[in-house]
């Protein structure tokens, strides 16, 4: 008569493995959902961190010169607000993060700031003027010119 053996392999059983895998999937689901926009968000807060310095300058500026500059070249004239680092243009998806668009408005006299909104829909994602940064006695209502514009 033959014995019985008894099967003692080791490992995990087909149904554990898809367990895990499954446990594993549902986690990897959460954390991506966790995580989605942080770089648009990030991009978003580096770009205002930009023009917030492009409107720290032109209050620097305002401060030596009793004026607002007038041109995008008029920052350079002034060691307190020269722009390192930062170009004053239209702002893209390519160049948001280090440019912005310096505006120059009369009525009331003073300057806006637009900056590219990563985290907004659409095509054009240039700041409007409610969320544009203002300076001097500029609202979003002013009437604003786009100032040409330049390299640091």
């Amino acid at each position: 008569m033959q014995s019985l053996q008894k099967n003692n392999s080791k490992g995990f059983t087909i149904v554990e493995l898809l367990i895990v895998i499954v446990v594993i999937g549902i986690l990897a689901a959460i954390v991506i959902v966790a995580f989605n926009g942080v770089q648009s968000r990030a991009n978003k807060t580096a770009a205002e961190q930009t023009a917030s310095q492009v409107a720290k300058k032109a209050e620097a500026f305002n401060a030596v010169k009793s004026t607002y500059p007038a041109s995008t070249a008029d920052f350079a004239t002034e060691t307190e607000s020269k722009l390192e680092g930062i170009t004053l243009g239209t702002p893209s998806s390519g160049n948001g993060k280090t440019t912005a668009q310096y505006q120059i408005c009369t009525s009331p006299a003073g300057f806006r700031v637009n900056y590219w909104d990563y985290t907004a829909s659409g095509t054009n994602k240039i700041t409007p003027a409610a969320n544009a940064i203002h300076g001097g006695g500029a609202t979003a209502a002013s009437t604003c010119t786009t100032a040409p514009a330049t390299t640091p």
